[in-house]
């Protein structure tokens, strides 16, 4: 696959005509193939009363592309309304009894500690792993493990200062534990190109309206094949045996979820939200994962040594294997600093855990990073934050 042309790619994204955007991390802004699916479903449904929109076929399609994308097996993609649905069918799904404990880190959103929090009530034990000094590297789940750890959740990039943590390291301790590990993936979905099946993870749930160019309310939770008939929980059907008579006449159902990964989705899908997701991984797939993951690193460098340059600090990580997208900048009053980043310069970021948070895609430039750069250090008017 040959280079992509990154100023062409820019033109799909109209948003970047008005603004800088450097908040994909909270959501992406829609390309114009994200555009063209709302029309296409718009359209079908006034001509042809949904025949297509609203088509099982077409669900089980976008399942296969998505699969493709992510380096997984349809089987082990089900189709969810965003990141806190699929940690949530996880947070049900394994048999626990009081003197368990579970191990989750001290640099999770909330979304990856609620959902957790009512095994407490049945004796569960929640543990934090520790990070240190922004980095949560193996050892710091290691120490919380013990022989009653029966699972670790943890984000694949963090979304304060965009760690990133050492899945395949992390998965290979769980596997010879035989713990189970659950993953937010949302911050590396669509950025990071390592397949899904090689991460070491069981579970991974991501919500498409970042990376993945969809819209809010859609995402897809990844359960290893040799593990979706084992989860039970009350609100996940029981499963079917592939190749029974049940489960052969839902081949082509909406509600094709008495089988594999699928018995996680129940009642209607969200057909819009899966064309969508579908249009999205399309355009991803022309450009390739590979590429992506490059320039995404070569954006980020450069935000790096710009802050570098202007003697700003930050806790993202310099070293490209333990980080992503995202790179923080500790500055004073980072909300206020965001406000007028936005207000008066047109350049839209974000704020996590007090600090100021760039996040980036491919469709960004250097002219974005240095615009930004520019109007922060005349915001800070010489203020320049240190480290805590």
């Amino acid at each position: 696959m040959s280079k992509p042309d990154w100023a062409a790619l820019r033109n799909e994204f109209p948003t970047l005509a008005n603004w800088t955007y450097l908040d994909v991390a909270r959501k992406t802004v829609p390309p114009r193939c994200q555009e063209r699916a709302l029309q296409e479903y718009c359209r079908d449904v006034y001509a042809n009363a949904g025949a297509d929109a609203w088509s099982a076929v077409n669900v089980a399609e976008t399942r296969a592309v998505m699969a493709r994308l992510l380096g997984a097996k349809p089987a082990e993609i089900a189709f969810t309304r965003n990141t806190t649905e699929g940690l949530n069918i996880a947070a049900h799904a394994f048999d626990l009894t009081a003197g368990d404990n579970i191990v989750l880190t001290n640099m999770e959103h909330l979304a990856n500690i609620w959902v957790w929090k009512h095994w407490e009530a049945k004796g569960v034990e929640i543990r934090y792993a520790e990070h240190r000094n922004g980095r949560l590297t193996l050892d710091a789940f290691v120490e919380k493990m013990d022989g009653r750890t029966r699972v670790v959740s943890t984000a694949y990039v963090t979304y304060g200062n965009g760690y990133r943590v050492n899945l395949p390291a992390l998965g290979k301790v769980c596997r010879e534990r035989a713990i189970r590990l659950v993953v937010d993936g949302v911050q590396a979905a669509g950025i990071l190109a390592a397949p899904l099946s090689e991460l070491g993870a069981d579970m991974v749930a991501i919500g498409g309206h970042k990376g993945l160019f969809g819209l809010t309310g859609s995402g897809l939770v990844y359960c290893r094949e040799e593990l979706v008939n084992e989860l039970k929980t009350p609100f996940i059907k029981a499963p079917v045996a592939e190749g029974s008579a049940a489960a052969r006449a839902h081949v082509n159902s909406q509600f094709d979820y008495v089988r594999i990964a699928h018995r996680f989705e129940a009642g209607n899908p969200n057909f819009l939200g899966i064309r969508v997701l579908r249009r999205g991984a399309e355009f991803l797939q022309s450009i390739g994962l590979p590429h992506i993951e490059q320039r995404v690193r070569e954006l980020s460098s450069t935000c790096l040594q710009l802050l570098k340059e202007a003697g700003l600090k930050t806790l993202t990580p310099e070293a490209w294997e333990e980080r992503a997208q995202i790179v923080n900048v500790l500055v004073p009053d980072a909300g206020g600093l965001m406000e007028r980043l936005r207000e008066k310069h047109r350049i839209v970021t974000n704020v996590k855990d007090n600090a100021l948070r760039l996040s980036m895609s491919f469709f960004n430039n250097e002219e974005d990073l240095e615009r930004a750069m520019h109007a922060i250090k005349h915001e800070l008017a010489g203020k320049i934050a240190t480290a805590a």
